[in-house]
């Protein structure tokens, strides 16, 4: 594909081509990849897709300016002007970001209730940082491609634009999605939960419902073929596909479907923006009822109320306001009620001062933040992982964008009794804000809302493979 233009700022126009999911489910399988992929129009905060080949991973390693605090490594630090055209991509080449709700640990050691969890063996020190110089990006809203990077990686990048998707080995074959506590172990949880409130510990906790499954599929083209048929399904708003290769040669696999914004940065206004989503109720419903619902918007408050408080400690004093009252919006198989708050960042802030401010997000948390996460430790035996955190980028013109990496299937290799073919442990969490006049059954059913198009999407297009299983 040729370009349109001469290169801008490290930015090539390409013109119009492919649709992005079709490029992820077609990129070269020896070709490694990292993407965030945006599955619709409708929200200029979900305008732009990122397709990189990245070179590698810049571990965050400890270090006496850091401690044990890895955040303190992740700023790529922009060399290029911000370019305040808003028609230009906002990744010119940078760092894309994976960071697990256990991170949150390493910023506040306080929040839990026990020792922070041993690290994840495929995220050292709570994160994983990518390098990507040079990436493919995509306009939703302009159906257009552009190049952004190193000259040097022009060439073979844009050749992915003319290979269509790939044909996956086999069809997927998943077991059922099924939770991993029943249904009464659960809602006891709520309860417990709602008893601390009613004693003034918090105001609001987010606990979550594991599910998993087993799933082989055995070849990057399978996995990415699911994934992005799985991110159409869904019209992600912020979807990503993340590989994170082992030494060993098994590869584990992100794949987000997430419609909530944590963070999102513009160097050339300076604002920071946040857009927590609280209030669920599934699609079919009248979306009147969670409009007329004190439960649901006190709940959403309360976040709000939170995340202006972690934007005010690294905002321009009095910068920060609610742009967008309480509102209802509608993706595939839920409605939702969502806010939006932005200050402007102080000239003295970078990345890592606006992360140890407001990592994890407060609407997979509660408040008060701490206490919530003290509580969510309680409960909650096993880790989140990468499921409650964060998935995004650094661009080297300045840009930031992270969403909150709910609706994020973590899919992990291991072997089956025979070690005949590679299976993967589907791993997926769904959670619920509990407030203090919460039901624990509504409660537990809203988890089995938010995993229900995950559990439709494997029984319509996924065979289901007889014994397979996953110790």
């Amino acid at each position: 594909m040729m370009p349109l233009m001469t290169d801008t700022s490290s930015a090539i126009l390409l013109g119009n081509g492919p649709d992005p999911l079709d490029v992820l489910a077609g990129w070269p399988e020896q070709k490694p990849l990292a993407a965030l992929v945006t599955a619709r129009g409708g929200s200029p905060l979900a305008r732009w897709s990122i397709l990189s080949m990245p070179l590698g991973f810049i571990h965050p390693e400890k270090s006496e300016k850091n401690g044990s605090n890895p955040i303190r490594r992740f700023d790529c630090g922009p060399d290029l002007a911000p370019d305040p055209n808003p028609d230009m991509p906002p990744f010119r080449g940078g760092r894309l970001f994976a960071l697990t709700y256990e991170l949150g640990r390493r910023i506040e050691p306080k929040a839990g209730s026990g020792p922070i969890p041993d690290p994840d063996e495929d995220f050292p020190q709570g994160a994983i940082v990518l390098d990507c110089p040079s990436a493919l990006v995509h306009d939703r809203d302009l159906d257009r491609w552009w190049f952004v990077g190193e000259p040097a990686d022009r060439e073979e990048l844009t050749r992915h634009l003319d290979l269509g998707p790939a044909e996956p080995r086999t069809r997927p074959w998943v077991t059922p999605l099924t939770p991993e506590t029943s249904d009464e172990r659960f809602a006891d949880r709520v309860s417990r939960t709602i008893d601390y409130i009613h004693a003034g510990d918090l105001f609001q906790a987010n606990i979550t419902r594991r599910y998993s499954a087993a799933a082989r599929l055995p070849g990057r083209a399978d996995r990415r073929s699911f994934a992005a048929s799985l991110i159409r399904e869904s019209q992600a708003w912020f979807g990503a596909h993340i590989e994170i290769p082992r030494e060993d040669g098994d590869e584990r696999t992100l794949v987000s479907l997430s419609p909530e914004l944590f963070l999102q940065y513009d160097p050339a206004s300076r604002i920071l923006r946040t857009r927590p989503i609280k209030g669920t109720l599934a699609a079919g419903d009248d979306p009147k009822k969670l409009l007329a619902s004190e439960k649901d918007a006190a709940e959403l408050a309360m976040i709000v109320d939170l995340m202006r408080n972690d934007l005010g400690r690294i905002s321009q004093p009095g910068s920060v306001v609610v742009e967008t009252g309480r509102a209802i919006e509608t993706h595939p198989g839920v409605i939702h009620g969502v806010a939006e708050v932005a200050g402007r960042l102080r000239e003295d802030m970078e990345l890592d001062d606006v992360l140890l401010a407001t990592f994890p997000p407060g609407s997979i948390t509660g408040a008060p933040k701490i206490r919530a996460m003290q509580i969510i430790d309680e409960f909650e035996s096993v880790p989140r992982g990468p499921y409650c955190g964060a998935i995004g980028f650094q661009s080297r013109c300045g840009h930031m964008a992270l969403d909150v990496s709910i609706r994020t299937l973590d899919l992990v290799p291991v072997c089956d009794a025979n070690e005949s073919w590679q299976t993967h442990q589907l791993r997926y969490g769904a959670g619920c804000g509990i407030v203090a006049d919460s039901d624990p059954l509504a409660e537990t059913n809203e988890c089995d809302t938010k995993a229900r198009l995950l559990r439709d999407f494997i029984s319509v297009h996924c065979e289901q493979p007889g014994g397979l299983t996953v110790e």
